[in-house]
């Protein structure tokens, strides 16, 4: 069967071209310095002998493997610590001054801290990408978990699902979009905690990569870094939404055929 693309997705193209093909008539027409924007056949050039040259692959994979790790470390404590306040008050009461003090803090204001404790290595950028995870994440699986709705668990109740029954069948389904929406977001801000960590200080990453380059004066490779940077939050944002349709597939299937019905009305 033909795959025909969508009109959206047409458009987006459309637009993409648009854009790359105004800068690169902008870069060329001599109205700038084509030295501080340089034209995207450029950057493509210097993207490619980066490639060739094994530099970008290397900082490229050292980037990813910091944010992965900082974020399944992030996530994980942030979702266990979030179901445990929402189901024991007294856990609750106890540390959630502690845990809204913390997250009034930004990110960024630990870097100093970080490296002071752990050094410039691997330590100091993994934990500062947890640090910056956890919280949204807790808040969405705390208000998830939190305003589940007790008519679903006294229904599975009046069925016989009680204790641990009801909270895996009732309560964690039930504050899945919350979960889901805060590691959706915790995406972002992983990349963002990424990128500060790496030009405090690192001997590789694309972070290191855009402050190399702005050293040397070569602007092209500082687009090239930024392009990249780009390119692994908008794979990342589009791997987790097709993991959770192929991990969840009831979720958001509702939402789908309420559009389907709404397009064939």
């Amino acid at each position: 069967m033909a795959i025909r693309p969508s009109r959206n997705t047409i458009a987006g193209i459309i637009g993409t071209l648009a854009f790359f093909g105004a800068w690169e008539a902008l870069s060329r027409s001599g109205l700038v310095n084509n030295v501080m924007l340089p034209a995207p056949s450029t950057i493509v050039q210097s993207g490619w002998s980066l490639i060739i040259d094994g530099e970008l692959p290397r900082h490229l994979g050292a980037s990813l493997l910091r944010a992965a790790v900082g974020f399944v470390a992030g996530s994980v404590l942030a979702v266990l610590v979030g179901v445990a306040m929402a189901q024991l008050p007294l856990l609750h009461g106890t540390i959630n001054p502690l845990v809204q003090m913390f997250r009034a803090v930004p990110s960024l204001a630990f870097v100093p801290l970080a490296i002071f404790w752990f050094g410039i290595g691997e330590a100091s950028k993994i934990f500062l990408i947890a640090w910056g995870v956890f919280f949204p994440v807790w808040v969405n699986t705390y208000i998830g978990v939190r305003d589940t709705s007790p008519l679903l668990g006294r229904a599975a109740a009046s069925l016989g699902a009680r204790g641990w029954r009801n909270f895996a069948y009732v309560v964690i389904p039930g504050a899945l979009p919350f979960i889901i929406a805060g590691l959706r977001v915790s995406l972002s801000v992983a990349l963002v905690v990424l990128v500060a960590a790496e030009l405090a200080g690192a001997a590789f990453g694309v972070g290191y990569l855009i402050q190399m380059s702005q050293q040397v004066f070569r602007v092209d490779q500082m687009f090239v870094g930024l392009i990249v940077l780009g390119a692994m939050g908008f794979s990342a944002d589009l791997l987790f939404e097709r993991a959770v349709r192929w991990l969840l597939p009831w979720y958001g299937a509702e939402r789908a055929g309420q559009r389907d019905h709404a397009r064939s009305t």
